[in-house]
């Protein structure tokens, strides 16, 4: 079992276990803010809970508007350099917010962060393009999903004691503590070998990127895949709350459940996403699997604590194997379908479809679960399958 885990997070490319190293630590610490985060800003500062949550939404909206101009200075500035300023940067102004006493403070600080971040998310994603081609990014980036996962659960088990805790210094202390393991990942960041800029100095940014358009329409179905995601963030939890009979402590149990296949399974699933080709059927695959979770959710309703229970883990069970193949297919799409020599630009319209579900798809799926009830499933269900189709339609010439 061990080693099944090792073999799984710690890759033989000695350019990958550096990376997966830094981000490891890099997301150490962000599961322990996001564990105490809105906790600690909310309650014990006061700003609350409302307020802190629409700072969030604001800096997320500055994330995805800074998205593509990001990508260009990593194209045109060395990633690894983009990298290791970003987390450095982001130290900083985490640092900061342990003294944040007003909400325009903490915004302020927030929105820094969020820009900072996106900068650093894309240049580490146009150093993995970089590095090989093919299965080998691919795998790469499963590595770092594998070492994501792992990371953001330590550190939420390490946050666990400063919730039991329950004073403004164990906050304080953990906020602190995640702005350390950014300084952290930057000095690891700086063992990574460089690579050159793949845009000349005088190229300046534009937006003919946007000119593409079969992977703004690639970005865009993606981004209705990727609805999935908020599924396990938002529509389960509400689900199993309000209309299923299972205990809450299930919640924590199919989030693990999850987080335990992504670390298991994620590099090794990552073999089948060969080319472009197998991606497009492994995307639609993805798209059959998460419907027909969708499908066994709504069966979780009417039935005793017993029965909702298990439905609710098989339905997680089947989930996360279009998740694992979701995110393969996803990876090698964007890499594949972008121009090469401006692969930081490509990411930062690849992530905006990330960022444009994450925005209004927590109403879409509340409304559907707990405004419609079952046959809200049904129509998601439906949804995930019409994406998968309308990928293959739309990318069967490639």
């Amino acid at each position: 079992m061990l080693k099944s885990i090792v073999g799984n997070i710690v890759s033989p490319d000695p350019t990958v276990r550096k990376l997966t190293f830094a981000n490891f630590i890099n997301t150490f610490g962000n599961g322990m803010f996001h564990t105490v985060g809105i906790i600690y800003f909310s309650f014990t500062v006061g700003l609350g809970a409302h307020s802190v949550a629409f700072a969030f939404t604001i800096g997320a909206a500055v994330s995805l508007a800074v998205s593509v101009p990001a990508g260009h200075l990593a194209d045109k500035w060395s990633p690894k350099y983009v990298g290791i300023a970003s987390f450095i940067l982001q130290g900083i102004v985490l640092g900061l917010q342990v003294f944040t006493k007003t909400w325009s403070v903490f915004v302020i600080l927030l929105c820094l962060e969020y820009f900072v971040e996106r900068f650093g998310q894309n240049a580490r994603m146009s150093y993995i393009a970089q590095i090989g081609e093919g299965q080998k990014r691919v795998e790469a980036r499963a590595y770092m999903r594998a070492v994501t996962n792992l990371g953001i659960g330590s550190g939420t088990l390490i946050a666990g004691i400063a919730l039991a805790i329950n004073t403004p210094t164990a906050y304080k202390t953990m906020i602190a503590l995640d702005a350390l393991t950014f300084l952290f990942a930057a000095l690891a960041y700086t063992r990574v070998p460089n690579v050159a800029p793949t845009l000349a100095q005088h190229e300046k940014f534009d937006w003919s990127v946007l000119k593409d358009h079969r992977y703004i329409i690639a970005t865009a179905l993606n981004g209705g895949l990727n609805l999935h995601f908020l599924v396990q963030n938002v529509a389960i939890p509400v689900w199993v709350v309000q209309e299923t009979n299972a205990p809450r402590w299930m919640i924590s149990g199919i989030m693990l459940m999850n987080t335990l296949a992504i670390v298991l399974f994620q590099v090794r699933s990552s073999k089948k996403a060969t080319d472009i080709r197998a991606a497009i059927k492994l995307f639609q695959q993805a798209s059959f699997y998460v419907a027909l979770a969708s499908l066994i959710y709504a069966m979780a309703h009417g039935v005793n604590a017993l029965w909702a229970s298990i439905i609710m883990l098989v339905g997680m069970a089947v989930h996360v194997a279009g998740e694992l193949t979701g995110s393969n297919s996803a990876w090698m799409i964007a890499m594949d379908l972008a121009d090469q020599r401006r692969q930081g630009v490509y990411q930062g319209i690849w992530a905006m479809g990330f960022g444009l579900t994450d925005m209004v798809g927590p109403s879409l799926l509340v409304a559907l679960v707990i405004g419609i009830g079952q046959f809200g499933w049904v129509i998601l269900a439906a949804w995930f399958l019409l994406i998968g189709q309308a990928m293959r339609f739309h990318l069967r010439n490639v």
